[in-house]
């Protein structure tokens, strides 16, 4: 229909094929895309997945929430979803202290490795501690065990979930200005 269009309002000027109205055409859509998608995209929402293949990256799945200490001033744990791609190798998440996945904790004023967690099936499953295709764990990770203060009031931290096999699941997130109980960490 636009084709249409602008064929009949350039008829009768010479030089103007039909693949160059075709082409611009097509060019001036592919950029409105590409600024629609620009737009709607947020970095408060990244999630990195890095590592030498993607056979056992983690994918986050849904929302990463926080839960702050008694106080309200930090942030005390940390509880997200995480899956495996279709067809991945299954993950160990065999629970602390024998544990073979590792988190841990990265801001402005350093890392700490091997915070304390554990993960429970979520949704389907079969009952061990193997995330396998088509189950979802939800993992808890307690900062007050293992950081004297968790992240504060609008603090951008990183939480990193390695795999026995070195895949490496980065979650990149910033609190809001004011601490509440539990906050929802878009």
């Amino acid at each position: 229909m636009l084709m249409n269009l602008l064929l009949k309002i350039h008829r009768h000027q010479s030089g103007i094929s039909r693949v160059s109205v075709a082409g611009v055409t097509i060019a001036a859509l592919a950029v409105a895309g590409l600024l629609t998608y620009t737009s709607l995209s947020s970095d408060d929402n990244s999630v990195v997945v890095y590592g030498t293949d993607n056979s056992n990256a983690l994918e986050l799945r849904g929302t990463v929430f926080a839960k702050c200490n008694p106080s309200n001033t930090n942030i005390g744990e940390i509880i997200f979803t995480v899956a495996i791609p279709e067809n991945a190798a299954p993950v160990n998440f065999t629970a602390p202290p024998n544990n073979v996945v590792e988190i841990s904790y990265i801001d402005e004023n350093g890392e700490t490795n091997d915070l304390p967690w554990q993960a429970r099936e979520y949704v389907f499953g079969d009952s061990d501690d193997m995330l396998e295709g088509g189950e979802t764990f939800l993992i808890t990770s307690k900062f007050n065990e293992a950081i004297n203060a968790g992240p504060g009031a609008d603090a951008t931290f990183a939480i990193e979930v390695r795999t026995p096999d070195g895949e490496v699941m980065t979650i990149k997130r910033t609190t809001p200005e004011q601490m509440n109980p539990v906050i929802n960490l878009q």
